[in-house]
């Protein structure tokens, strides 16, 4: 198609038909999505109008034109002289300024948001609070959407219905009962009618419990994608509750989790652990890679008391005799702290939400770690990501801010803010799910930022806030 409307074009050029109004094409390439993505080629070229050219750039098109070699009886030679016709034309387009046609760049990451959803399903069921998500959705125009907790129990593969294991396919909905069937039903629908522009990646657990899904518009590519945790591991092998789902973009890889309730038992202690263990070699890793890393998800875990509603009573608050590090509400434990701040200095990594509070603070005079923790803080403030959905009863009206975006440190400078959509004791924005959606907002075009430049850029933030200092 391509090669037909060339031609075209060549004649009309060659005939004088073309003039002030013409419009030319420009070429459009699409990178494929997903693993095959690294590939040079591409696979499809979309043609679109563009605007109005002058008749002087049409003859430095045909000049491009004219210095390509003509084609042999070769089909090799034919090929070639067609490929460097379309570079030409290409080049010509790119060189022309205002009013004139340029090669378009491939779409880059700016937004990515982060929701446990707490079933989508149920989410979808109610319109009311569906609809509001999308108006949402729609207006923030998300380049990724990360969802966790979307309990879809994983395809299996073979006939398991009387088994809750086996093997699955944990890439795809489970659809081989009436039950499954409704749920496949549903979500066939949600991508199709609500996020027709995004590919979808699943990784499920064997019954309706964790489980994740990562939309990414078509636009964006992607280089890989990895299930797991480990880079000697096959990539395509999930984690066998859906907790772990790996992008790699140009760049930058995007971590999310579902990381496992702390609980508080001695098993679910140990789950928590090796399961942090394998982040701090993962982070490890992709530092030695010397590539920046976002992570982000439901991470179940309150860094700080200022991420508490109530600091005392969650800090205190036990089930049976336990050792003092496990002491407290799941998600602030001495024990997942210590643990979560290792992850942070094996991977360089930055709570970007409060580094970017402290600089705020920081700029409106306040001091001391009090400034933040007494006096501050209000329980309907856009501040926690997590709200008890019980509206009675002693955890009425607690919350804790445990979903996050975790930056590597280099990365800070492309980070422009992180918002935290919901607030209330009312739970506003939270579309019914008992955690609310946040958002990372990024400055244009990370991709194409070396880690060298952002580290220069690191240092020369940091140069400017001395300099204010000594002014």
């Amino acid at each position: 198609m391509l090669e037909e409307i060339q031609s075209n074009k060549r004649k009309e050029v060659e005939e004088g038909k073309l003039g002030e109004s013409c419009e030319p094409v420009k070429r459009t390439k699409i990178v494929p999505i997903g693993e095959a993505a690294a590939r040079e080629n591409y696979d499809q070229v979309k043609i679109e109008k563009g605007v109005p050219i002058s008749k002087e750039k049409i003859e430095q098109v045909k000049i491009e034109k004219d210095d390509t070699p003509a084609a042999s009886s070769s089909c090799v030679c034919a090929a070639e002289g067609k490929q460097k016709l379309g570079t030409a034309i290409l080049k010509a387009m790119e060189n022309v300024q205002s009013g004139e046609i340029k090669k378009e760049e491939e779409e880059q990451v700016k937004t990515i948001v982060t929701w446990n959803m707490n079933s989508i399903t149920v989410r979808y069921k109610n319109k009311d609070k569906w609809n509001a998500f999308m108006k949402f959705f729609n207006q923030i125009n998300a380049d990724v959407l990360c969802f966790q907790e979307v309990r879809l129990p994983a395809l299996n593969l073979f006939d398991l219905k009387n088994s809750k294991h086996g093997q699955r396919d944990r890439g795809k909905i489970k659809n081989t009962d009436q039950k499954s069937q409704l749920d496949f039903e549903v979500m066939e629908k949600i991508l199709k009618e609500d996020f027709k522009n995004y590919n979808a990646y699943f990784s499920l657990a064997n019954i309706k419990y964790s489980g994740q899904l990562i939309l990414i518009k078509k636009s964006i590519p992607v280089k890989s994608i990895r299930y797991n945790l480990c880079f000697d591991s096959d990539p395509s092998e999930h984690h066998q509750e859906g907790r772990v789902i790996i992008v790699e973009f140009n760049t930058f890889y995007l971590l999310s989790t579902y990381t496992p309730n702390n609980g508080f038992d001695a098993v679910k202690f140990e789950r928590r652990r090796l399961f942090d263990e394998q982040l701090k070699e993962f982070v490890s890793v992709v530092r030695n890679k010397k590539k920046n890393l976002v992570w982000t998800g439901d991470l179940n875990i309150a860094p700080e008391d200022i991420d508490l509603s109530h600091p005392a009573e969650f800090r205190r608050m036990r089930k049976g005799n336990v050792p003092k590090e496990f002491v407290g509400q799941p998600g602030c434990t001495d024990f997942e702290r210590k643990n979560f701040m290792g992850i942070l200095s094996a991977g360089d990594l930055v709570d970007s939400y409060r580094h970017l509070a402290n600089l705020d603070i920081s700029k409106k005079g306040e001091t001391g770690k009090g400034a933040t923790d007494k006096g501050t803080r209000d329980i309907n403030d856009n501040i926690y990501t997590w709200r008890c959905p019980f509206l009675m009863g002693k955890s009425c009206n607690k919350a804790m801010r445990i979903d996050h975006f975790i930056v590597s440190r280099a990365f800070m400078p492309h980070v422009e803010k992180v918002e935290i959509h919901g607030y209330s004791v009312f739970h506003k924005n939270f579309y019914g799910s008992d955690h609310c959606p946040v958002i990372l907002h990024l400055r244009g075009g990370p991709d194409k930022v070396t880690t060298q430049q952002q580290r220069e850029a690191v240092t020369e933030q940091v140069g400017e806030q001395a300099s204010q200092h000594v002014n």
